[in-house]
């Protein structure tokens, strides 16, 4: 999976910053792989990510609960989510291991972070993937300050002119960076937007007397 690899942003910023991913192999593991996949699901329910989400049901944050995501699994067997602690994500791993379902399991996060925690757990890395970042014409991309929040939805849903928007009602007061951040986040129907995170990064523009954001 690469969608989840190019969030860009400070070490400090991504720290607390983890997508999980679990996918069955098309024709191989994801025969019968429903039961496996809900049993990772009760895992989920008991340690509750920041996000989570599914293309057929939507997200938590659009109202659906674990219990309809479990219904998706059986067509379009994947769970995506995303978390906001590094103890959190080590907890869920340390019991997907013990489950031992034999699907692929993988987290996207600051590469010396998920390997301390691989090690932490026993868990050989079975491959490691890099974002290299971006190439060609980046004249043309969004300021940084947007593509921090942007590049949280891999799928690229998250328009910059939607993010511009809520800075200038969190500037106005109009609304909190956590309702903001929650309204930014509705397009991202995997559910690997990382909530928490945006909050942090919207809160800067909060009780300022700067002038409005002209991105």
């Amino acid at each position: 999976m690469t969608h989840s690899l190019h969030r860009i942003g400070s070490a400090e910023s991504l720290k607390n910053d983890y997508v999980l991913l679990v996918t069955p192999a098309v024709g191989i593991s994801a025969i019968n792989s429903g039961p496996k996949l809900c049993a990772i699901l009760d895992i989920i329910a008991d340690i509750p990510p920041d996000n989570i989400g599914s293309y057929e049901t939507g997200t938590t944050l659009t109202g659906v609960n674990i219990e309809e995501i479990k219904k998706s699994m059986y067509e379009t067997p994947r769970i995506r989510c995303c978390y906001e602690s590094k103890d959190k994500i080590r907890a869920v791993l340390k019991r997907i291991k013990e489950l031992d379902t034999g699907l692929s399991v993988v987290v996207s996060g600051l590469n010396d972070e998920v390997l301390e925690m691989a090690k932490i757990l026993e868990i050989e890395p079975h491959s490691v993937n890099y974002s290299l970042g971006v190439f060609g014409k980046t004249e043309l991309l969004p300021d940084e300050e947007i593509m921090e929040i942007t590049s949280m939805c891999g799928h690229d849903m998250i328009s910059k002119d939607l993010v511009v928007k809520m800075i200038k009602l969190i500037q106005s007061g109009d609304i909190t960076s956590k309702e903001a951040a929650r309204e930014i986040a509705m397009p991202c129907i995997c559910g690997i937007f990382n909530v928490h995170r945006a909050t942090d990064l919207l809160t800067k523009y909060e009780n300022t007397n700067k002038r409005m954001v002209d991105f």
